[in-house]
């Protein structure tokens, strides 16, 4: 097994539900002291049960991402409970079903507010705190729609984007002082993403994808990022071969990728 993560806190957002509770499981099988952080708290009590995870081993914080002007005070908190963690996973993040035309300007706010500036918002208030004291690495789940932007993903894709640019950039100013970034992409997983995705409105579709059933395994998903994490992998891709080949088809023939993403089956 590797030792990577053995006795470190590894604070993951978004850990209530899909990839975010796969990564507390098994990162605590890793024998690392997992933090979990979502806004629902009920849920993660019931996880800590559920995985049975033992007491001085795990914490559980509420964090409300939206609210992105009340994270860094979260990362201070937790930084002076638990200590610089070796590894900080944002992982928290709500999707979206929605044609721009048809999408409020209250709910781009919103997917953008969740994704973007609470990770963005939340690293930003450590970095003073944790500059020449501990390395620290930041495993960031932005998304295939991070480098391509599909139909009904605008809000979505340009969040995911957003979160790309501004951890590349951090990367090239702090690497060599101890801030390690890996970038992870994953296309379709099986979790619930496209059931608490938005609609224009607001309100949540309720609906599976058929190409998020039919998708990649979480439990894949999460290994393979927490392997990435504990090799050093600046990105990883952890899709289908579908997805693989959109990728690839963009940056070699992107005025075909362009006519084929037009009529891909995105749900």
């Amino acid at each position: 097994m590797n030792q990577f993560y053995k006795d470190e806190w590894v604070w993951i957002t978004g850990a209530s539900s899909g990839i975010g509770k796969e990564l507390v499981a098994q990162a605590y099988k890793q024998n690392a002291k997992v933090l979990l952080a979502s806004r629902k708290i009920k849920d993660l009590d019931a996880i800590a049960k559920e995985l049975h995870l033992e007491k001085g081993r795990y914490a559980i914080e509420k964090l409300d991402l939206e609210d992105y002007k009340s994270v860094g005070t979260f990362a201070k908190r937790c930084l002076q409970k638990y200590g610089i963690p070796k590894v900080v996973i944002h992982n928290g993040g709500i999707s979206q079903r929605s044609l721009t035309k048809e999408t409020d300007l209250t709910t781009l706010e919103k997917i953008m507010n969740t994704n973007f500036y609470g990770a963005a918002e939340m690293t930003r208030s450590m970095i003073p705190q944790i500059l020449g004291k501990k390395e620290v690495h930041f495993a960031v789940i932005s998304s295939v729609a991070g480098k391509i932007g599909s139909p009904l993903r605008s809000a979505y894709s340009a969040s995911k984007f957003a979160l790309v640019g501004f951890f590349h950039s951090l990367r090239s100013e702090e690497e060599k002082s101890g801030i390690f970034v890996t970038m992870i992409y994953p296309g379709f997983i099986q979790t619930n993403i496209s059931k608490n995705a938005l609609k224009g409105d607001g309100s949540s579709t309720g609906t599976m994808d058929s190409v998020i059933a039919a998708g990649l395994p979480v439990q894949l998903c999460a290994h393979r990022i927490l392997h990435a994490v504990a090799n050093k992998q600046r990105e990883v891709v952890i899709a289908g071969i579908k997805e693989k080949f959109g990728l690839a088809l963009q940056m070699v023939y992107p005025s075909l990728f362009f006519k084929m993403i037009q009529k891909a089956k995105v749900r």
